[in-house]
C-alpha cells in the first residue's frame, strides 16, 4: 500500500474515532436536559389536553430513553469499556429490542403529530372530530405495542457471541441480517420522512384555504393562538428532521443496495469513507432526539412561558428547601432624603428591607458507538 494511500486512511480512521468521542457526550447533557423539561412543560395543565402536545410529550419520553439506552450505554461500552448489560444471552436480547424499539419511533411522534395538525386545520368536519386529546392518547399507546410486536423477530435471531474477553450482541443468521438491513430504515426512517412531508405540505395548504369565523371569545382566541404555534412548532421540526435525517436514509440504502443486493466489494479506501460517513450520518440522524426542546423554544412563544414559570417554580421550591425564602422577602419603608436648602424636602424615595414576601403573598412567584441498530457485521 502506497504511504500516501495508507497516511489518508489513518487520519479518516482518526477523525470517525474523534467523532464518536466527542458528539456523544452533547447528545446526552443536550438532549437529557431538553427532554425533561419537555415532559416537564408538556404535562402542564395548558398543554396537556391538546392533541399534538400529547405527541410531542410521547416523543420526549421516548427520546429520553433513546439517549440513555441507544447512546449512552454503546457509548461508554466503546469508549470506556464499561459493560453494563451484556452479561447473558436473555439480557442481551432485551438490550437489543430496548435500542430498536425508541429507535425506530423517533420519527414516527412527530409524524402522528403532522397527521393530527393536518386533521385540526381540514375544512371537513369529520376529519377535525379526530383531532383529540383522547385519541392522541389511544394512538400513542397503541403504535409503541405496534413497534415491540414488530422487533419481536429480534428475540430469535440476534445471538450472544463470546469474543474471548466479553459477550457481544450480534446476528449469525446472514438471511436475517439481509432482512433486517431493509426492514429498519424504511419502517424507522424512509416511510415516516416520507408521510411527513406529504402531510407537511398538506398543513401549509389547509392552513392557506382554511377560513376561520370570526367569533369574539377570549376562550377561542386562547385555543386557536396554542393551535397555530404548536402548528409552527411542528412545521420547523420538521423542517429540520428532513434535512438531518437525509443523509442516514442515504447511507441506509446505499449499505442495503450497492454492498448487499449488488454484492460490491469496496476497497479499503472506499470502506473507511464509507464508516466515517455512515458514522456521522447516524449521529446527525439520532440528533433528532435531542433538538426539539430548542427547537421548540425558538419557535414557541407560549412554550418558552412555561419554561420560565418552571425555572421560577424550581426556583422558588429550591429556596424554600434551602431554607433561603427570607432573603427574597422585602417590606417597604419611606426614607426622606434631604436637599441643600433647609426646609424643603426635593424628593420622597422608598427603600424595601428584607421582611416580607411580597411575591408569596400577592399570589405570583418572586422574580429574580459504535453499536448501531441496521448496520450489524456478521459474525462467524
Amino acid at each position: 500500500m502506497p504511504t500516501q494511500l495508507f497516511e489518508l486512511i489513518q487520519r479518516i480512521n482518526l477523525a470517525t474515532f474523534w467523532i464518536n468521542q466527542i458528539i456523544p457526550l452533547f447528545q446526552i447533557a443536550l438532549g437529557a436536559f431538553g427532554n425533561l423539561f419537555n415532559i416537564i412543560v408538556f404535562t402542564r395543565r395548558t398543554l396537556r389536553t391538546n392533541p399534538c402536545a400529547i405527541y410531542f410529550l410521547a416523543s420526549s419520553i421516548n427520546n429520553f430513553f433513546l439517549i440513555f439506552v441507544y447512546i449512552l450505554i454503546p457509548y461508554l461500552s466503546v469508549s470506556w469499556n464499561v459493560n453494563l448489560l451484556q452479561k447473558s444471552i436473555a439480557v442481551c436480547k432485551l438490550h437489543v429490542i430496548g435500542q430498536y424499539v425508541p429507535f425506530s419511533l423517533m420519527l414516527w411522534f412527530p409524524t402522528l403529530a403532522s397527521i393530527d395538525r393536518f386533521l385540526s386545520s381540514s375544512k371537513n368536519h369529520r376529519f377535525r372530530r379526530l383531532s383529540t386529546s383522547s385519541i392522541a392518547r389511544r394512538v400513542s399507546l397503541g403504535i409503541c405495542v405496534l413497534f415491540v410486536l414488530l422487533h419481536v423477530h429480534t428475540f430469535v435471531y440476534v445471538e450472544s457471541l463470546w469474543t474471548g474477553y466479553e459477550l457481544v450482541c450480534t446476528i449469525l443468521s446472514y438471511d436475517y441480517f439481509i432482512f433486517l438491513n431493509f426492514f429498519g430504515p424504511i419502517v424507522a426512517c424512509v416511510l415516516p420522512l416520507v408521510l411527513m412531508f406529504i402531510f407537511g405540505l398538506l398543513i401549509v395548504h389547509n392552513a392557506h384555504n382554511r377560513v376561520v369565523a370570526n367569533i369574539d371569545n377570549a376562550r377561542n382566541d386562547r385555543l386557536r393562538s396554542s393551535n397555530r404555534q404548536l402548528t409552527t412548532m411542528l412545521i420547523f421540526q420538521v423542517l429540520i428532521t428532513i434535512l438531518i435525517s437525509f443523509p442516514y436514509a442515504g447511507t441506509c440504502m446505499y449499505y442495503a443496495f450497492g454492498l448487499i443486493m449488488a454484492r460490491h466489494r469496496p476497497s479499503i479506501l472506499e470502506e473507511v469513507i464509507y464508516n466515517c460517513a455512515s458514522n456521522l450520518a447516524l449521529l446527525l440522524y439520532t440528533t433528532n432526539a435531542t433538538i426539539g426542546f430548542y427547537i421548540y423554544t425558538l419557535t414557541g412563544s407560549n412554550f418558552r412561558l412555561e419554561v420560565k414559570r418552571c425555572f421560577h417554580a424550581g426556583r422558588h421550591w429550591l429556596t424554600e428547601k434551602l431554607g433561603l425564602v427570607q432573603f427574597l422577602r422585602s417590606e417597604t419603608q419611606p426614607v426622606l432624603v434631604n436637599t441643600t436648602s433647609p426646609g424643603t424636602i426635593n424628593v420622597i424615595t422608598v427603600h424595601t428591607k428584607t421582611e416580607n414576601n411580597m411575591g408569596v403573598s400577592m399570589g405570583f412567584l418572586p422574580p429574580l458507538h459504535e453499536v448501531f441498530p441496521f448496520n450489524v457485521k456478521i459474525s462467524g
